[in-house]
């Protein structure tokens, strides 16, 4: 049985994957092997023959694409069988239009109409379409798999490091319950908006909301360090809608605290800037840098984790850089705008 019959998981799939630029190659390779094909089996001049015969094919096939890309733009999300039907018929549609119109042309007018000829085109168009939508069909089940395998990674990851920031935001208000009780309930009652935003959030949220869930660990942090944590922003002129993997720039914060100001004596400031440059969406942290220093233990998760995230959302079109220099720890993430892959169930 093909995989597009009995498969609900690539529903609402098939418009798409051929709207794709694999799925427009695929149908490229296609018009010109049936182009070929028809030719040789012709017996007429080949090269003049392929040539005609090529840009019939192609027409068609980019007539249909066409028409479908305006069934994409105007129409709901449709059934798989729905989008095959339709599919059928408007390829069906196409090559009997197209052979009907060719004899009308001025290079080769036939009177009366040779149906033989549009009964052979149509057939031929059929035959080519119904297989290729079988290989369309386990190409877009193959893409359905590894979006399946990307979001239970994804699950697993965020798993990971919602608890990791929890464990370090508790030992954070342990330690602040000795030093200051006042500052304590202050911090927890800071600490459980945090942590609402930090659970309940799907894996990617606006760049405000993560904006905020990082300003507000900060927060928390501040009642502890009080003047040895100092934090420079900027970030003017940027769009806070923008989407971008839940809990980004906070581990990436949290890190700098607990690498770069916890162990040092006078503590030091945290630099944060985030812009937009050329089409990326460019967020850059530096703090200070102690050479072996020791600092709480649950750290070395945050930067393993984010880029194995980077990689499911974005592939390989975003980085994570760092580097050490004169005391300083840099940590410069470039995001390319409007590529995030929403994976299935991301919000």
């Amino acid at each position: 049985m093909t995989p597009w019959v009995n498969s609900a998981s690539i529903d609402r799939g098939l418009f798409k994957a051929m709207l794709s630029e694999r799925g427009i190659l695929a149908m490229i390779i296609a018009s010109q092997a049936v182009a070929f094909i028809y030719t040789l089996s012709s017996g007429k001049d080949f090269w003049l023959s392929l040539g005609l015969v090529s840009l019939f094919t192609h027409a068609n096939a980019f007539i249909t694409l066409a028409l479908i890309a305006v069934v994409v733009k105007y129409a709901k999300a449709l059934a798989f069988r729905t989008e095959l039907t339709i599919v059928l018929i408007f390829f069906q549609s196409v090559c009997i239009l197209s052979s009907l119109l060719v004899q009308y042309s001025l290079f080769s007018p036939v009177d009366p109409i040779d149906w033989a000829f549009v009964f052979n085109n149509n057939a031929i168009c059929g035959f080519v379409v119904i297989l290729l939508m079988h290989f369309m069909a386990i190409y877009i089940d193959n893409l359905n798999t590894i979006a399946h395998a990307a979001n239970a990674e994804l699950e697993a990851l965020q798993a990971r490091i919602r608890p990791h920031f929890l464990h370090n935001a508790l030992n954070t208000l342990a330690e602040l319950c000795h030093e200051n009780p006042d500052d304590a309930e202050e911090a927890a009652l800071t600490m459980a908006k945090l942590m609402q935003v930090a659970f309940s959030s799907g894996k990617t949220h606006s760049l405000g909301q993560e904006l905020s869930l990082t300003k507000g660990y900060l927060a928390i942090e501040k009642y502890r360090f009080e003047h040895r944590l100092n934090v420079d922003w900027s970030a003017d002129n940027i769009n806070l809608d923008i989407r971008v993997p839940a809990l980004l720039l906070q581990p990436l914060v949290e890190n700098a605290v607990v690498h770069g100001i916890e162990p040092a004596l006078r503590g030091g400031k945290i630099n944060i800037d985030i812009r937009c440059v050329e089409g990326r969406l460019v967020l850059k942290v530096d703090n200070p840098y102690i050479q072996g220093s020791q600092s709480r233990s649950g750290q070395g998760i945050a930067l393993a984790n984010i880029r194995r995230r980077l990689v499911i959302y974005y592939g390989d079109k975003a980085s994570l850089k760092t580097s050490q220099k004169s005391g300083r720890f840099f940590l410069t993430l470039m995001l390319p705008l409007g590529a995030l892959n929403e994976i299935s169930g991301s919000r």
